[in-house]
């Protein structure tokens, strides 16, 4: 495969307008993958928790239980994680980002868990959970713009390929474009004669047909089939 262009300077438009017809297709496949990127799964790298504190203060490092209300009313551990930090918003509330969430539970997931508490030795402090996020892996911005980039990447190749290096395509588009030359395109005028013959002609047929119509409309009220 070559990477340079094949027969420069021939069959310019065709291959013009086919290399946009290609980019506009590929730019809309990008639209189509942004969107999808941004509705798609990214797994958590970790998990910010909105609390308020009951006791003690959470710090980061630290081996934490996760618990959550069970049916009688009472509070069951369902896993346990590590803290990664805590940032404060108020004397009694803040951000505690967790990470390593592990569940014993069955069908157990973060956005269930009601209670962290921690048991470590100088570490010890229990919050109660009031909202939380998964933080992604990566940003989903940055998923999507690599996504579309790498669709609009392969279509940037593609269009090359097609319009540029394949000899076989080059040589279609360019004999195409030969007889797109050899084609007898109408003048302004003639254009202008034949619209103006077809819109005549529109009116008359319109209106024939419509006297047709209501000659055949009276034709028949009067034998009596259509009541008056």
């Amino acid at each position: 495969m070559s990477f340079g262009i094949y027969k420069p300077g021939q069959g310019y438009w065709v291959r013009t307008m086919s290399a946009v017809f290609l980019g506009v297709l590929f730019l809309v496949g990008a639209a189509w993958a942004w969107d999808q990127a941004g509705a798609a799964p990214v797994p958590a790298r970790a998990y910010d928790f909105t609390v308020s504190i009951v006791d003690g203060q959470p710090v980061g490092d630290a081996i934490v239980v996760l618990e959550r209300v069970g049916t009688d009313l009472s509070y069951e551990v369902v896993g346990s994680a590590t803290t990664e930090g805590y940032n404060t918003s108020t004397e009694r509330t803040g951000k505690l980002v967790l990470k390593d969430l592990s569940f014993q539970v069955k069908d157990m997931d973060y956005t269930k868990v009601t209670r962290v508490r921690s048991e470590d030795p100088g570490k010890a402090f229990t919050v109660m959970v009031e909202r939380r996020t998964a933080i992604p892996l990566i940003p989903r911005l940055y998923l999507q713009a690599g996504v579309a980039g790498f669709v609009i990447l392969l279509g940037a190749i593609v269009v090359f390929w097609f319009t540029g290096s394949n000899k076989k395509m080059v040589d279609f588009l360019v004999a195409t474009d030969g007889e797109m030359k050899k084609v007898n395109w109408s003048t302004k005028k003639e254009i202008i004669g034949s619209t103006q013959v077809v819109i005549v002609a529109s009116v008359l047929i319109s209106l024939i047909l419509f006297l047709i119509d209501i000659g055949f409309s009276n034709f028949f009220r009067m034998i009596g089939v259509l009541d008056s």
